[in-house]
């Protein structure tokens, strides 16, 4: 098992074998990428490395873009971190669902998260610039075969009156949910203050209104169990150093770079060429290195000087 100086063991790896999307959210923090990766390994290379970490410890693989179904071989990339002992999810916004659906379960895939960040189809363009109806489609296909999905709805102050709708369509289905807040990442700071919006009105609804509350371990995110039977999950990233210190995520580019964090950008550690070449050592080392350096964004008190322009009116959020 892999430990970090801070005590943090790292058991995840967030993968993003892409950069392309069909889908051009107008919030997307591109995975804290600040440009597009022409060069992806193929099912093969992210086999390998999956083969090389996982008795490291890193055993849960979560598959990401861009949008990952725009590459065709996804389901192989599935199968292949599968075949080498990894569980594997993926993040997906659903539009290329309905085509996939069968080929994700065969190749093994243990559960979806699917983007909805409104059920306007109005709203839900332009937010997204794709179509509702695909991603509904996509969804109820998905569910045909079996498919574990968790839906992933980003609070905005276009649809922070959605949530009730959000969470009722998610019981009807019986589906899991992320409630999630807006982070400072891919927008400039003016833009990103005129979408954000605290979760405070929908925490206090899901305190009112659940029947049990738990504190999940990674990253030491809330739960509330409803009466349905659905989970909500509450994902607030912004200057929380609890979810920092619980953190056991590393993540990966397109063309093989380890990054630490989301947030950072200038301590990638290339590994493409171990990768090729099939060098295990050398990405053991990469791996290592990368947990060598990791440490946690937000600490208590502290304010990220890059943060600090998109922070300066929020007044709850600064340190």
């Amino acid at each position: 098992m892999l430990i970090d100086r801070f005590g943090r063991p790292v058991s995840h790896l967030r993968i993003s074998i892409t950069s392309r999307c069909n889908h051009n959210c107008l919030f997307c923090h591109r995975e804290g990428l600040s440009r597009d990766y022409e060069l992806e390994l193929s099912p093969s290379d992210w086999g390998f490395v999956a083969r090389t970490v996982v008795p490291m410890g890193i055993k849960y693989y979560k598959i990401t873009g861009g949008e990952p179904l725009v590459r065709p071989d996804a389901p192989e990339i599935v199968r292949e971190i599968r075949e080498a002992g990894g569980i594997v999810s993926m993040v997906t916004n659903g539009s290329l669902l309905d085509k996939y659906a069968e080929r994700l379960v065969i190749s093994g895939l243990e559960h979806l998260n699917v983007s909805l960040h409104s059920l306007d189809p109005d709203k839900f363009y332009r937010i997204t610039r794709g179509r509702l109806e695909n991603v509904l489609k996509g969804i109820e296909e998905a569910l045909q075969y079996g498919l574990k999905i968790k839906i992933d709805y980003v609070v905005l102050t276009w649809n922070k009156d959605e949530y009730l709708n959000i969470i009722n369509y998610a019981e009807k289905h019986g589906l899991d949910l992320n409630i999630i807040e807006l982070i400072p990442l891919g927008m400039k700071p003016d833009d990103w203050r005129k979408l954000h919006v605290g979760l405070e009105d929908i925490i206090d609804y899901l305190e009112r209104h659940s029947i049990e509350k738990k504190i999940k371990d990674f990253q030491s995110r809330p739960i509330y169990m409803l009466n349905s039977g659905i989970e909500v999950t509450v994902i607030r990233g912004i200057c929380n150093p609890e979810l920092c210190m619980r953190c056991t995520r590393l993540r990966m580019t397109p063309s093989g770079g380890i990054k630490t964090c989301i947030y950072r950008e200038d301590d990638i550690i290339d590994a493409y060429r171990y990768i090729i070449e099939r060098d295990s050592q050398g990405l053991i080392n990469a791996f290592k290195k990368a947990v060598e350096i990791r440490e946690p964004y937000f600490k208590p008190g502290e304010t990220p000087e890059k943060l600090k322009p998109y922070l300066i009116l929020l007044d709850e959020t600064v340190s």
